[in-house]
Parts: structure tokens; C-alpha cells; sequence
């Protein structure tokens, strides 16, 4: 067998092997994250190799075209620039070289995912890959807001599949039969696992890019001025920045209080309150009724004696009709 075909066939292998380095490196620090870092790099390289004499991916093609089983080789960039931020060497023109290597392998990662069209419009702006100008900083915050709510999604769409995928399995165990929808979950599951890589990768990329500008920055500045000393501000400039220091501070306390204020009137009462006084009042309200029941049998049970009350007021009424007032004996009016 010829060293190609040995590395045809252990592509599998060296990617199994890649993904154990990729999760041990984020785990590990000091010279053990270096040795990682190291080992990792040699795998990868490895695995890229044998991605690109295998021809996987094409100009000529879409993702349509891939087969399920080669897609997760889509994020070996991804996992490169991972492990090579995972480096902790204290030279800044080894880390600038390695920081450089890991920004062209997260470039490569994100543009092989624009030629199959998996990166979202507001990936392709953060990258700029979409041709406009930058971004100002309100839109970078109000995508970044975005790209974090859409990675909680994914996670629990990568969840629900895995779930599906579990049940799947356990049924075929049992039944003994193959089901075509397994092929199906792990090809949501990659797709899925390849847009979250590239909303980490674009982060990535922005924050390694602006340390490695950094880092040439400082590289320009002369050895004669880099070990001067910082100079330590006035007294009285010193007490103003603490003052503005403490107000700021204040100030995030304040907003800090404020992030989870409710939005809605909370309510006085308990539902056990509540239903104390629904109570009460259904109470009070039975309470007249009766009363008014009482008080109407007490009236009616007195009609009789309103009936003579009328008859003696008609009769005295017809009386002062027949005898108006002043009719009678007068001494205006001698009597005969």
C-alpha cells in the first residue's frame, strides 16, 4: 500500500484522533497545552491533507452534493485555529506567527463554508465576506445579541437530534431493522454543528486578528522605548480618575439593579387574599339581600292596615272639601 493510500484510508482515524487533541488542548495549560497545541497542529495538518487528496470538497459543487459521512471533515479549519489559540508561549513574535496561522485557518474554515452557502448574513458581515463597508459598533453589539440567541437554538435543535437519534438506535436494536432516518439526523446534527462553528469562528477570528495587530504594533515601536518606565499621572489627575472610577461604578451597580426589574405591575395581593376578599364581599352582599327580603315581608304583611290608613285619609280629605277652612261661626259674620 502506498503512503497515499494509507492516508486515504486513516482519514477517519486522524479525525477521531484530531477531535480527542482538539478537546484534551482546551483542558490542559503551561506546557502541557503547549505539547498539545504541537500535537494537534501535526494531526490536523494530517487530516487536511488527506481531505484535499481525497478531493471532498469542490468549486463544481453544493452541499447537497456531500455525502453525511464527509461533512464533519468541513470543520478540521475550524479545529486548527482552535487548537493554535490554545497556545500560551510568552514570545510575542512566536505567538504573533502562530496567532496569523490561526486567523488564515479560520479565514479558510468560514470561506469554504460561503462556497456551499452556510453562512449566515450576518456571519458574511461580521467576516466581512458580504463586499460592504465595516460595521459600526452598534450593529457589531446588536448582531453579536443575534449570533448568541441563535446559538442557544442550535444547541437545543443539536439536543433534540441527539435525543432522536438515541431512541432511533434503541429502536433498530430491538426491531433489528435499519431506519433511513438515522442518516438524516446525523446530517442535521453536522449542518447544525457547522453554522455553530462558524458564529464561534467569526468571534474568533475578530478578537485574534485585533491581538496580532497588537502584537506588530509593539513590534514597531523601538527597543530603546519599550522599557521606559510609565510615567505616574498627577495627584490631582489621579484623584479625578478615582472619582470617575467610583461613579462608574456606581453607575453599573444601578444597571445592574435594573437588568432584571419586571417590565409588568406586580401584584398586592396573594390568591389567597384575593379570595378572602371575594369572599367577604359575597358575604356582605347575601347579608342585604336577606336584608331586603326581611324588610319587603315586613311591609307586605301590613297591607291591611295601609288600606284603613287610605279610607281615613279619603274620608278626612272629602271632609275639608265640604268645610273648606274658615266656613262656619265668624265674628265677621253674626249668627241668626
Amino acid at each position: 500500500m502506498t503512503a497515499a493510500e494509507s492516508q486515504v484510508f486513516s482519514l477517519p482515524a486522524l479525525y477521531q484522533q484530531a477531535c480527542r487533541i482538539h478537546q484534551q488542548a482546551s483542558n490542559q495549560s503551561g506546557a502541557d497545552a503547549d505539547n498539545a497545541v504541537k500535537a494537534g497542529a501535526v494531526v490536523m495538518q494530517q487530516c487536511q491533507a488527506a481531505v484535499d487528496q481525497l478531493a471532498l470538497f469542490s468549486n463544481n459543487e453544493d452541499v447537497d452534493d456531500i455525502a453525511t459521512a464527509d461533512l464533519k471533515y468541513m470543520l478540521i479549519p475550524a479545529m486548527h485555529g482552535d487548537i493554535l489559540t490554545q497556545t500560551q508561549v510568552r514570545d510575542p513574535e512566536v505567538r504573533r506567527h502562530t496567532l496569523q496561522s490561526a486567523v488564515r485557518h479560520y479565514s479558510r474554515f468560514l470561506g469554504l463554508c460561503e462556497q456551499y452557502g452556510l453562512l449566515s448574513k450576518d456571519v458574511k458581515a461580521a467576516a466581512r465576506l458580504d463586499g460592504q463597508d465595516p460595521l459600526d459598533q452598534n450593529t457589531k453589539r446588536q448582531q453579536k445579541v443575534q449570533r448568541f440567541k441563535r446559538e442557544r437554538e442550535i444547541k437545543a435543535k443539536m439536543a433534540n437530534v441527539q435525543m432522536k437519534r438515541m431512541r432511533i438506535a434503541h429502536i433498530q436494536e430491538e426491531d433489528g431493522v435499519a431506519d433511513d432516518q438515522d442518516e438524516e439526523s446525523e446530517r442535521a446534527t453536522s449542518l447544525l454543528q457547522i453554522e455553530l462553528e462558524t458564529m464561534k469562528a467569526v468571534e474568533q477570528k475578530c478578537m485574534l486578528q485585533q491581538e496580532v495587530d497588537l502584537l506588530e504594533h509593539a513590534a514597531s515601536i523601538p527597543p530603546d522605548q519599550r522599557q521606559q518606565p510609565a510615567r505616574p499621572p498627577p495627584p490631582d489627575v489621579m484623584q479625578h480618575l478615582l472619582g470617575a472610577a467610583s461613579n462608574l461604578q456606581r453607575q453599573r451597580q444601578n444597571l445592574q439593579a435594573q437588568v432584571f426589574r419586571p417590565t409588568v405591575a406586580l401584584p398586592t395581593v396573594s390568591v389567597e387574599q384575593q379570595g378572602m376578599i371575594e369572599l367577604q364581599r359575597m358575604q356582605e352582599a347575601q347579608q342585604k339581600e336577606a336584608a331586603a327580603a326581611a324588610h319587603k315581608a315586613a311591609h307586605e304583611g301590613s297591607d291591611e292596615d295601609s288600606d284603613a290608613k287610605v279610607d281615613k285619609q279619603r274620608a278626612w280629605d272629602d271632609w275639608k272639601d265640604e268645610n273648606p277652612s274658615g266656613w262656619g261661626n265668624s265674628k265677621l259674620r253674626p249668627t241668626a
